[in-house]
């Protein structure tokens, strides 16, 4: 809707990475000293609440004014992204790893695969019900836009009961017990290599 170019857009999309890199350490150490099930759902609760701050950026905002803060919340979605990580390939023996590790980079990609189609497909029928109600095009898209952020970011904040609910204390807890064993840096390299 601004116009950027893709350098532009790539830039802007740095607050998120540069969040998630700054933050990753302090996770990893969260997770092996606090509940690995807390710091999960920290993670969705920071990617939710960032996801529902961008349904309020209007059709013609501005990046310091409308989409700095939700991209930069949106990074916090490491703080679930090393857990699972972490409890995906602990206890996976050495020559096991590299499959482990393929079927976590295969879920995430199918799992953002269908989220990207969800969301297109809400923004997209949207926007086209906005058009053909008069709306200008930029009012429209951004309508689109916004109800995608709505569907995708109360999913996230629907994460957060299934975390407690789901995920057993016991083998979370193995999972960090054996990431502590492994040491901080091999488990940080698993967790960029499954990213």
């Amino acid at each position: 809707m601004l116009g950027y170019s893709a350098l532009k857009t790539g830039i802007a999309w740095l607050a998120t990475s540069v969040t998630a890199l700054a933050l990753a350490g302090p996770v990893q150490i969260l997770v092996t000293r606090t509940s690995a099930k807390l710091v999960m759902a920290a993670g969705m609760v920071l990617l939710g609440a960032g996801t529902l701050w961008a349904t309020q950026v209007p059709a013609h905002g501005h990046f310091w004014a409308n989409l700095a803060g939700p991209l930069f919340l949106a990074g916090g979605a490491v703080f679930a992204f090393i857990p699972v990580t972490i409890g995906a390939l602990a206890g996976v023996g050495e020559h096991d790893a590299g499959i482990a590790s393929g079927l976590l980079n295969t879920s995430q990609q199918i799992g953002g695969a269908i989220g990207v189609a969800v969301a297109s497909t809400v923004a997209a029928t949207h926007a086209r019900a906005l058009l053909s109600q008069g709306h200008a095009a930029a009012a429209a898209l951004t309508g689109g836009f916004q109800w995608a952020f709505w569907v995708t970011g109360l999913t996230a904040l629907a994460a957060i009961p299934v975390t407690f609910l789901l995920i057993r204390r016991t083998e979370l807890a193995r999972a960090v017990a054996a990431s502590l064993q492994r040491g901080p840096s091999e488990a940080a390299g698993q967790y960029l290599d499954a990213s």
